[in-house]
């Protein structure tokens, strides 16, 4: 009797590991599973052009769609740039030797560029390149942009739609994002980006 006993309380013991050790598998795993599902986000392929440049296809397009009104380009100057500036988080040497810019224009597209790279790639690169910028749209104080960026680190095809939501203090542009900030301020001339 005490032989069987022993036997069903390894066989219980057994049972409890294997079931430990499946759910420390499954804890492991879906992780993983969610990256490669892309958590929801859908993915678009996006072939390069014989220059290099990814262009927009029939499957990956805006969905802002429609022109700026002329209220709203009271709010945003199309004959400016927009220069990031270093404020509200930490930045690194480089970032602030190669500030971020933008420049939108009053068909409802903006380009966004760097100090560094600004006119480099300008022979070949257009509005309907994913390289060029993307769109956007203001609501009150608030701009609403859109672009596609890849979906690794690494070259590839597959992108995935970023919609980013900023807000518009006078003549600067505030984009928060998770928990980062980014601001952009209105400057007329990019010959010194110290001022």
């Amino acid at each position: 009797m005490n032989s069987s006993i022993m036997q069903m309380k390894n066989s219980f013991q057994y049972l409890i590991r294997n079931i430990c050790v499946m759910v420390k598998k499954i804890i492991l795993i879906f992780p993983l599973l969610l990256s490669i599902c892309g958590c929801g986000q859908k993915l678009y392929k996006i072939e390069k052009d014989q220059h290099g440049e990814p262009l927009l296809n029939n499957k990956a397009q805006y969905s802002l769609t429609e022109k700026p009104s002329n209220e709203d380009l009271k709010k945003i100057d199309t004959t400016a740039y927009y220069v990031q500036i270093f404020e509200g988080r930490y930045y690194n040497d480089d970032e602030k030797r190669n500030p971020e810019i933008l420049i939108f224009h009053n068909d409802g597209y903006f380009r966004k560029t760097s100090f560094l790279a600004f006119g480099r790639f300008d022979e070949h690169r257009r509005k309907n390149s994913t390289a060029y910028g993307g769109k956007y749209k203001i609501n009150g104080s608030e701009i609403l942009t859109e672009r596609f960026l890849p979906a690794s680190q690494g070259k590839t095809n597959w992108y995935i739609r970023n919609m980013t939501i900023g807000k518009i203090e006078g003549d600067k542009i505030i984009f928060t994002d998770k928990n980062s900030v980014t601001v952009f301020e209105k400057r007329k001339e990019l010959h010194n980006r110290d001022n």
